[in-house]
């Protein structure tokens, strides 16, 4: 599939939204983070049941375009990717209320870097949210991100209108995070 968006992020968002019956959106930091590409490598093996249930899978970066391919090659994602430059998704997503995804200063970043965040959404409702608040103890928002797995079987159940298959969801830690992007 491999579809890159550049161009009028908050447009194709809503699109996918009103066309699909949920969508998954995994907000990164970029190609040089073993912690983003160990996330994408545990959503990449979600995307086919995310898929199959009817959603549609998203990545967000406010990474340089031109960064893309080493992402992709390093995580094996495939999917679609809206990248965001200047940030307009996320500051749309914020003045709508629907999550609020930090945005740090980093250099090769212009308009700021936008940390890891989570949001899955039907076209009625907020099924689940998480963002990083970048601090010192998850390495300025690198590390403590929920399990997408736990993640993803939460929101189906509650999406089926069965209760949470996982009381709590595991953050996945500094060593897990690492192992994850050697090892897959």
């Amino acid at each position: 599939m491999a579809v890159t968006t550049t161009t009028n992020p908050i447009q194709r968002y809503d699109e996918i939204r009103a066309t699909s019956d949920f969508i998954f959106v995994v907000f990164y930091r970029g190609h040089w983070c073993p912690f983003c590409q160990a996330y994408l490598k545990q959503l990449q093996s979600l995307t086919s049941r995310i898929s199959a249930a009817g959603g549609h899978v998203l990545t967000v970066t406010a990474e340089s375009e031109t960064e893309l391919p080493k992402m992709r090659q390093a995580t094996g994602y495939d999917g679609e990717t809206i990248v965001d430059v200047e940030n307009l998704l996320v500051k749309e997503l914020a003045r709508r209320g629907i999550i609020d995804v930090a945005i740090s200063e980093k250099k090769g970043y212009p308009h700021g870097m936008a940390q890891p965040a989570v949001l899955i959404g039907t076209k009625q409702k907020v099924v689940y949210k998480w963002a990083i608040v970048p601090a010192v103890m998850n390495l300025g928002g690198a590390k403590d991100r929920p399990s997408l797995t736990e993640v993803w079987e939460n929101a189906e159940a509650e999406m089926q209108g069965k209760p949470a298959v996982h009381a709590t969801i595991p953050l996945l830690s500094f060593l897990q995070g690492i192992k994850q992007k050697i090892f897959g």
